[in-house]
């Protein structure tokens, strides 16, 4: 079971493309971030993974360093089981807090767009000023300190131009676990679209090139797609946990699948308990079914084991229901598993050891 606390709706950055809605104070209680462990705990299903989520969860990191404590008090010290995972916007990480992350095993996920000009305009602080110099310095601490660091960057019109250099710009840092995640509610207009395909495909130049390098590394972007190749499609386990073995906590102690549902905590309609009664399992049952189902328009795709059609958060973020498929996703996988495979096709023609080791588990022969 995965865990992830909410821990406040506040936060100091103005991201334009925020998907948790307007930024106001209202921080989980002590009370109800120890019952939402407790609850889980009390499952069947063992405790895997206790992440802290915002807003900015930084701007309450005296709660999470109690949340902490309580965990391990409750599971007699420092389970190794147990992954504790911090989403950031990496301003507010300062030597003191990374060292007593670092004690605690935690790994984190920063939030960065890549290059300052991507960074900056979809990223600023709250009163405009550019948070790039900041957050890089806090990815440099991060790694400097000895932690596992993974970037988040949200690519959205405005910045889709930058993908193929925030790519090499995080590449450069030395960050080598990468996620590039599409605004999907952003202004994918034709044109905006065509500029996607574009940077997609030089993106897809750059992957290449890191590759012949030798260089290892794992991006989102194209990987999953190769894998879906690789493996002949998504398996069920590929697919997100979604109130199954992921459960997400408002503030409030409401229940929510996915912590990407959260929003303002008003949409009830994706609420599947409260920490105090426990999870609805007839609600949560409803909303998994709605999400697994294939369209009949789907059905006869040559590229739905291969699509993210079951993703419950994206089609509500695009159409409101979990279940319901916008044909801009449609439109954006097919894009990325074209792209996936003119890249994959490349690479693996040409024998690179590191593409062959990273996908099909084993190393090329040399020569004695």
């Amino acid at each position: 079971m995965r865990l992830t606390l909410f821990l406040d709706h506040a936060c100091n950055l103005a991201c334009s493309y925020c998907y948790n809605g307007e930024k106001f104070t209202r921080t989980m209680s002590r009370e109800t971030a120890f019952r939402a462990v407790d609850l889980v705990l009390s499952m069947p299903m063992p405790l895997m993974q206790v992440g802290f989520f915002g807003g900015e969860p930084m701007m309450r990191f005296s709660l999470m360093r109690e949340v902490t404590e309580h965990l391990e008090s409750k599971t007699l010290g420092r389970d190794p089981r147990v992954k504790l995972v911090l989403t950031t916007n990496g301003t507010l990480l300062s030597g003191e807090s990374l060292a007593w992350m670092k004690d605690h095993y935690f790994h984190l996920g920063i939030s960065c767009d890549g290059v300052a000009a991507a960074q900056n305009v979809c990223r600023p602080y709250r009163g405009g000023r550019g948070s790039h110099g900041d957050v890089a310095a806090g990815i440099t601490r991060a790694m400097k300190a000895g932690l596992p660091v993974k970037t988040v960057s949200v690519v959205d019109p405005a910045n889709v131009d930058l993908l193929p250099d925030s790519f090499d710009y995080l590449m450069g840092l030395g960050v080598r676990h990468l996620s590039f995640n599409l605004n999907y509610e952003g202004d994918w207009n034709d044109a905006n679209r065509e500029r996607f395909k574009r940077a997609l495909e030089e993106f897809g130049r750059r992957y290449i090139r890191w590759y012949e390098r030798g260089t290892a590394f794992r991006v989102n972007l194209l990987d999953s797609k190769i894998v879906t190749h690789v493996k002949g499609g998504y398996a069920d386990t590929d697919r997100c946990d979604f109130g199954c073995l992921e459960l997400a906590v408002s503030p409030s102690g409401k229940l929510y699948p996915c912590d990407r549902l959260i929003g303002e905590d008003n949409r009830d309609e994706v609420v599947i308990g409260d920490v105090w009664n426990g999870v609805d399992p007839v609600r949560r049952d409803a909303l998994i079914a709605s999400k697994n189902r294939v369209l009949e328009e789907c059905r006869d795709c040559e590229l739905v084991h291969r699509c993210m059609h079951w993703c419950g958060c994206v089609n509500h973020a695009m159409t409101g229901s979990v279940g319901e498929v916008s044909g801009l996703l449609c439109w954006f996988e097919q894009a990325l598993i074209e792209e996936a495979d003119r890249t994959a096709e490349h690479l693996f023609a040409r024998r690179n050891p590191a593409f062959i080791k990273r996908f099909y588990k084993f190393a090329l022969p040399t020569c004695e």
